[in-house]
Formats: structure tokens, sequence, C-alpha cells
């Protein structure tokens, strides 16, 4: 699991028949210093995060499939739980969601 920045959410007017239904947002990777990464990504959301939480991520598309019960899924991180806050000690930095 990594951590990211929810920094916006996706709309599309046609999405694959397997995404139908499925919340799509943009995130930034924080990496362990606390530093966003300059390129975003695009990863499903079943837990209704918001623009500007912390979240965990994972990157595995097969993970999701098992949890969602389809056999292929074209997506490549998931959503999988919102942060309150990090506290990062050794360098002195503090995120909050």
């Amino acid at each position: 699991m990594r951590l990211a920045k929810v920094i916006g959410n996706v709309v599309s007017t046609i999405k694959h028949e397997k995404l139908q239904g499925i919340k799509l947002m943009v995130i930034k990777p924080i990496n362990p210093d606390g530093i966003e990464s300059l390129r975003p990504i695009i990863v499903a959301d079943y837990l209704n995060s918001a623009v500007g939480n912390i979240v965990y991520w994972i990157e595995d598309g097969t993970t999701i499939c098992k949890v969602l019960g389809i056999r292929s899924i074209p997506l490549r991180g998931c959503v999988v739980g919102i942060v309150d806050k990090v506290d990062f000690k050794t360098i002195g930095k503090y995120l909050e969601g």
C-alpha cells in the first residue's frame, strides 16, 4: 500500500463496460519523505473519498479483480483506505487529509 493525495475526480461520457458505476479519482502519490509525485494517476474509488483527502492505495489490478469478483478490469490502482493524518517524525512534516 502507498500513500497519495486526491487532487481531482474523473468525469467521462463513455466508459469501458466494466467501469460502469465505478467512481474514478485522480491522485498524486506521496513518497516516504512526504513529497508528492509530479505524475498524477487515475484510480478506482469505492470508499467515496473527496478531493484533498490523503488515501492508501494499491497499484495492483489483480487484487481489485479478486475483491470485485470480476475476471479482468482495465484499472491499475484502487483506493483502499482514507487516512486522517500522517506524522513524519523523522523529517518534521505533518500531513492531514
